[in-house]
């Protein structure tokens, strides 16, 4: 039995006969040869080199982040680990899906194997023997994995590696039975992608354990037996930043052996938009025009942007989980309502749904102004900005035409929801057409001209829920 503690390394003149599906097969034939035999690195590192050939992008489920994007393909082509840091919710379990994403979607492993083993490179003691001492061995495809693994301070070793008995085996346990090997999460992490996720919240004698796995590629038991087992993954870690509430040290040893990538914000409105409506959960239902994208979007960028005098009043700023919520959130509000398309009134008389999307996502650092009232303000500041963007759409040289319009579709207070005969008022009709894509937004877009006109002038009146006069003009 002194094999098990060997590597072992199958090849067409040892190989046992293979079964695939009941039938017998040559795995070294053209069809199979590529579903084996190479690491986990050497698949990644072709997959990228076949992206390049064709000038994609092998990430193309994250937004924008070109500079980390080559980072990673550079750390990945030689063959490192990865840390990525930075706040909650910005992407980084994205990213390491969308680099698991650059193996094969299936592998050939020995069927029964607990972890997966190459049949030509087996690593576990169970496939070994019987890879050496079988005439015939069973296969199985195997999806590509991604085992995540949750950063907990009370995590055992066995949760992580698993149990492994090397006293058992001595003592003639087969090498199936439970006692001998049950594998963690790290060691069913074999042949794919590990993902720690919050690396730093994982006791310290556990990071040392992942401190020789990233550098020898095997495990040494808190009792000194080495497992014989040699572990093909990529470890891809998260963390937060170093100031951020609630995060642990990692051990240098650890983060020696791996590439640090930061992970911040969307750097424009326009990325945040597109995560968001990437990532919403209510895909049908009422039109979200894109006035209400950027009002949306440009409160939770408010929120972190620190030259704002509202947001010095945030310590945790909301992440894009945030607009991702809030475009939910609004979408769902105008359905119930029947609308066809999302309207201010829909945020509720209190901005409801910004607030139900915020308040769990963000904390305020002095207790002189409450969470609501931030995100009130946060809220009003993002409006004005996209009011004054719809305000400067209006052409000068009609302005004049336009307001004798809404004088007299505006003489009496109106209810956006019901107004209806906008065509028959020719200057305002062009005006919509400027801002709305298509007709079914043109009563959201009524009321964000309506209200545009009231936050820039003062022309227009708001007289209750939804409701909107002419409050005058003179020539």
């Amino acid at each position: 039995m002194e094999y098990i503690f060997e590597d072992v390394v199958i090849k067409p003149s040892n190989a046992p006969r293979f079964l695939l599906d009941g039938v017998e097969v040559d795995i070294w034939c053209e069809e199979l040869r590529d579903y084996h035999s190479k690491s986990i690195v050497e698949y990644v590192r072709e997959s990228i080199l076949e992206y390049e050939s064709r000038s994609l992008d092998p990430f193309p489920e994250i937004v924008g982040k070109d500079v980390e994007k080559e980072m990673i393909k550079n750390a990945l082509m030689s063959g490192s680990n990865v840390l990525f840091r930075g706040r909650k919710g910005y992407g980084k379990t994205t990213f390491s899906k969308s680099i698991a994403k650059l193996l094969p979607e299936k592998m050939l492993a020995v069927k029964g194997c607990k972890i997966g083993c190459d049949p030509t490179q087996p690593s576990c003691f169970s496939c070994k023997k019987k890879l050496l001492e079988n005439e015939v061995v069973e296969l199985t495809w195997i999806p590509r994995k991604w085992i995540r693994i949750a950063g907990d301070p009370m995590m055992t070793t066995r949760q992580l590696i698993g149990g492994i008995s090397i006293q058992k085996i001595r003592e003639g346990y087969d090498l199936d039975h439970p006692e001998v090997f049950t594998p963690g999460k790290v060691l069913k992490a074999h042949r794919g992608i590990a993902y720690f996720d919050e690396l730093g919240a994982i006791p310290s004698a556990l990071q040392t354990l992942l401190h020789e796995l990233l550098e020898e590629k095997q495990i040494t038991t808190p009792e000194g037996d080495i497992i014989p087992m040699k572990i093909d993954t990529i470890v891809i870690a998260s963390t937060n930043p170093a100031n951020y509430r609630g995060v642990s040290d990692i051990k240098e040893p650890l983060l020696d052996r791996m590439e640090e990538v930061f992970i911040g914000p969307p750097e424009t409105l326009e990325e945040e938009i597109e995560i968001g409506l990437r990532n919403m959960s209510l895909r049908d239902g009422a039109i979200l025009p894109d006035w209400h994208l950027k009002t949306l979007a440009r409160i939770v960028r408010l929120a972190r942007c620190k030259e704002c005098r509202v947001s010095s009043f945030i310590e945790i700023e909301p992440s894009c989980r945030a607009t991702i919520k809030l475009f939910d959130h609004l979408r769902a509000s105008a359905t119930r309502k029947g609308h066809v398309c999302a309207m201010l009134i829909d945020y509720g008389k209190n901005y409801e749904i910004v607030k139900l999307a915020l308040r769990s996502r963000m904390e305020v650092e002095y207790d002189e102004i409450s969470k609501d009232d931030v995100i009130v303000k946060l809220t009003e500041e993002a409006l004005n900005k996209t009011c004054s963007e719809i305000y400067n759409k209006i052409p000068r040289d009609e302005f004049k035409d336009l307001m004798k319009d809404l004088s007299e579709l505006c003489f009496e207070p109106i209810d956006v929801e019901k107004v209806d005969g906008i065509e028959d008022f020719d200057h305002v009709y062009r005006t919509l057409l400027l801002i709305a894509r298509r007709r079914e937004e043109l009563s959201s877009a009524l009321e964000i001209l309506l209200e545009s006109i009231k936050r820039c002038t003062g022309l227009i009146d708001k007289v209750g829920f939804g409701r909107y006069v002419y409050a005058g003009y003179e020539t």
